[in-house]
């Protein structure tokens, strides 16, 4: 006889992805928010593998502070997003013919704790 070890669903998140829009803004559903701690987490490194050219994914580290290198996280009512038009541009995805949504993983690798936004098929 089979003995089952069941699942939780993890009802308090919710979705947990990100969008680009069309002005270029990466917006974050309540859910990310949420696995994120946006309202806590004000600046986030954004990065991209670069060991792998082949590698479109959106890396994201917190960071502490503001520096040459983090991005801040902006606030619009309940909706948090990201400025990062010129990162979206550069990896070429095309945001304004196609709807463009990242499936978010947490990912925690000595020495960082980083997100990996991974473009849905």
């Amino acid at each position: 006889m089979i003995e089952f070890t069941f699942f939780e669903p993890d009802s308090d998140l919710g979705v947990v992805k990100a969008t680009i829009h069309k002005t270029g803004k990466l917006g974050f559903s309540s859910g990310a928010a949420k696995k994120l701690k946006l309202e806590k987490t004000r600046y986030f490194k954004i990065g991209r593998n670069a060991s792998d050219e082949t590698d479109k994914s959106i890396y994201m580290i917190a960071a502490t502070s503001n520096d040459k290198t983090a991005y801040k996280v902006s606030k619009a009512g309940e909706y948090f997003y990201l400025r990062i038009k010129n990162i979206i541009d550069a990896l070429q995805y095309d945001y304004l013919n196609d709807s463009v949504i990242f499936d978010i993983r947490e990912i925690d690798e000595e020495p960082n704790n980083y997100y990996k936004l991974s473009k849905r098929k």
